[in-house]
């Protein structure tokens, strides 16, 4: 097993002592929360704890299913959500979106007793957006170009995701996703509402709910629990 791999075996034996039976997991996006459900599943199946997910995106439905999570509508909260990140700041604020799923992973997250966060270590840094690392803003079609110009004007370098053909990426609500890059965040939560304050904005990458656990995967297979009350 590779050390990455290990360090998530290990974060899901943690995160297992945190589910009770009938519980309702929101489920993140991206190939880390993938491999966690992975690694989660056969833990939880082991013991007589009857568990459901709601996914945020169709691929971690696919995995959710292959692993015999049984899914459901989102009803309006959850007992846990676990996810992944693009970047963590030393306040544990987050960027994320990489994968086009902010909009759901927000709202599910929003509804949730309890967060945990999975991120290797590169993806940690002391401000968000430091390193060239991006904040993806979702809106909709038709504010395609007015969006742009609004970012650019508060500071931002606005480029639209394309598919790797060149074709505009869609996300699963119909939306097109800009990636903006910024100075790095001094205020993430300020900074977050006047994105969204953006005209057509629909979401942005940015989260800053507390409280939150943040599971650090280490290089050598270890990990570190980090946690911010509210």
């Amino acid at each position: 097993m590779d050390p990455n791999r290990r360090a998530i075996a290990g974060v899901a034996k943690e995160i297992a002592k945190r589910i009770s039976d009938g519980m309702v997991l929101g489920l993140g996006s991206g190939s880390t929360v993938a491999a966690l459900i992975e690694e989660l599943s056969p833990l939880v199946m082991a013991k007589p704890k009857k568990i459901r997910g709601v996914p945020t995106s169709t691929q971690i439905e696919m995995v959710a299913e292959r692993n015999g999570i049984s899914l459901i509508p989102f009803a309006g909260s959850v007992d846990l959500v676990v996810d992944g990140a693009d970047q963590v700041d030393s306040d544990l604020n987050l960027i994320k979106g990489g994968g086009g799923a902010l909009m759901k992973e927000k709202v599910v997250m929003s509804s949730a007793k309890e967060v945990a966060i999975v991120a290797s270590a590169d993806k940690f840094s002391s401000k968000l957006c430091e390193r060239g690392a991006k904040i993806p803003v979702e809106v909709v079609p038709m504010a395609r170009e007015s969006a742009k110009v609004k970012l650019s004007m508060l500071g931002g370098v606005p480029e639209e995701r394309l598919l790797p053909k060149g074709y505009p990426f869609y996300t699963e609500n119909g939306n097109l996703i800009i990636d903006t890059m910024f100075e790095p965040l001094d205020d993430p939560r300020s900074f977050e509402i006047k994105l969204k304050a953006v005209p057509g904005v629909v979401e942005v990458g940015i989260f800053t709910q507390k409280p939150i656990s943040v599971f650090k995967l280490n290089p050598g297979g270890s990990f570190d629990l980090l946690e911010s009350g509210d």
